[in-house]
């Protein structure tokens, strides 16, 4: 479940924004704060109405806009499976290897990347406000497995994003 210090943020932004408070703002804020990886929007969708919860396409998709816009969220594209979403922690950072074979995303945390990216901005005169980094290639498996099935030359689109 969602942090209370993030859904406290999320009132906040909104209200600073002067938009509406819903049922379906705060179940979609629950929902993507109890996914553990990264989610499509139409995942997202099926996953609350499985609930029971009735909310419209549309609004899933402008209410993770919203969600974005706060910083609560993580818009981005990852692999060739189009726009994924993760729910983001104050603080948080991290970045992906992501497998051009099977899909599989793997969230790594390196301190000698943030020291680099900090050392390159300092020399620059820049002041950072986010980063992404995507490092594609072939899992161990993808890689054993590229020889017989040319893998190597023709990725897959298959598999889903999984958080490990």
């Amino acid at each position: 479940m969602a942090n209370t210090r993030e859904k406290e943020h999320f009132l906040r932004f909104l209200r600073g924004r002067g938009q509406r408070v819903t049922g379906e703002r705060l179940a979609l804020f629950d929902e993507i704060f109890s996914q553990h990886g990264h989610i499509d929007a139409e995942e997202l969708l099926v996953a609350m109405k499985a609930r029971g919860l009735k909310i419209s396409r549309a609004t899933v998709y402008r209410n993770l806009d919203l969600l974005v816009e706060s910083g609560l969220a993580r818009k981005q594209r990852l692999g060739s499976r189009g726009f994924l979403y993760e729910h983001m922690h104050a603080g948080q950072q991290h970045d992906h290897l992501v497998c051009t074979g099977c899909g599989r995303v793997v969230e790594f945390v390196s301190p000698g990347i943030t020291a680099l990216q900090a050392e390159i901005c300092r020399a620059h005169g820049f002041v950072p406000t986010r980063h992404t980094l995507q490092i594609a290639g072939l899992c161990n498996r993808c890689a054993e497995a590229a020889p017989q099935a040319g893998l190597a030359a023709a990725p897959s689109t298959a598999g889903r994003a999984v958080h490990v």
